[in-house]
């Protein structure tokens, strides 16, 4: 199955199911017609298979109705010749995040300590409480079950700290940029950690469409969303975590995973399952957020492209319009094996 047959999977739901479906998305498909001069078809046909596919190109445009997610799927964008990434990640020489009690500032109420890392406050920070998990380990492909659950844990020690410190709760986000494609400065492995008074954003939209949903259906959001997802089989479980391979991706091979753990923590089994099916397919550099949602923990990933691809995989359509998306979430629900 593939996402530019995605109404034909539709129609083959349950009055139900497909209530559901069209309750959340809208789905549209456009044919994209262009001509090719001669000297072009040749090329394209040893690269494509085919210039009627490239002449009359099928796209699929899925928008979220309560969030406005939008995500168009080019079939040729979806099944283009890529070559696999076999590239690792080379030890380089010792950074300041090697020595993270002499190089990096600490909290104002001190260092957390894990077994296999400790926090430091960030040196440049863009809230109040900004810090990070510095990972004993430099390499950042290098992970297990373990480690992960130890960088989580010891992040919620964190929060915890910083809410004592300040006197009251305060809304909790984890991210991890992976090395420079997602936006990291630096690459010895660390996870960030913001704690805010105001809520961020785009969560603050996100929770008014959860409340606004609730008021309108008398149902959940995202245990709707889930069965949407599953309907279509794009939902996969693990432990007690739902994992989604998202319809409406912001960019490729986005997973998200909604947990009633009470901890990020909680979710560690499957965000390192996650992680290793990402390396499996040769991703190395992912953005990954983590945020609460009513009694849900959030867990967002993406992968971020190539290493050494100079070209920047987000333009202004994913920053002003809707995303541009080549990785098609039929298929990698079906390369899910983990």
């Amino acid at each position: 199955m593939r996402i530019t047959e995605l109404e034909d999977v539709a129609a083959t739901l349950s009055d139900k199911e497909y209530e559901l479906l069209m309750r959340f998305y809208e789905i549209k498909i456009f044919t994209g017609e262009l001509k090719l001069p001669a000297e072009m078809k040749d090329w394209v046909r040893t690269r494509f298979n085919s210039v009627e596919r490239v002449e009359r190109q099928r796209i699929v445009s899925v928008k979220n109705r309560f969030t406005g997610e939008h995500s168009l799927f080019n079939e040729l964008r979806a099944v283009r010749p890529k070559e696999g990434m076999q590239k690792v990640v080379q030890e380089v020489e010792p950074c300041r995040f090697c020595n993270p009690a002499e190089q990096t500032p600490m909290d104002s109420f001190g260092r957390i300590k894990g077994r296999y890392c400790v926090t430091a406050s960030n040196l440049t920070k863009y809230d109040s409480y900004h810090g990070l998990v510095i990972f004993n380990e430099h390499n950042p492909q290098v992970i297990t079950e373990d480690r992960i659950a130890d960088y989580l844990r010891t992040g919620e020690r964190w929060f915890e700290s910083v809410c004592k410190d300040n006197g009251g709760d305060m809304y909790k986000f984890f991210l991890w940029n992976c090395l420079w494609r997602s936006g990291a400065s630096i690459i010895h492995g660390h996870m960030q950690l913001t704690a805010s008074k105001t809520r961020y954003g785009k969560l603050d939209v996100f929770d008014r469409v959860v409340s606004a949903y609730s008021d309108r259906y008398g149902s959940d959001y995202l245990s709707d969303l889930c069965k949407v997802h599953g309907s279509l089989g794009l939902m996969r479980t693990s432990n007690d975590d739902r994992i989604l391979f998202y319809i409406t991706p912001v960019k490729e091979k986005e997973i998200v995973v909604v947990s009633t753990a009470h901890r990020s923590d909680g979710m560690a089994h499957t965000i390192y399952k996650l992680l290793r099916f990402y390396r499996d397919m040769g991703v190395m550099s992912y953005n990954l957020a983590i945020f609460q949602s009513g009694s849900y923990h959030v867990a967002r990933l993406v992968d971020r492209g190539d290493l050494d691809d100079r070209t920047s995989d987000i333009g202004a359509m994913e920053l002003y319009a809707a995303s541009v998306i080549a990785y098609d979430p039929f298929k990698l629900a079906q390369e899910f094996r983990v």
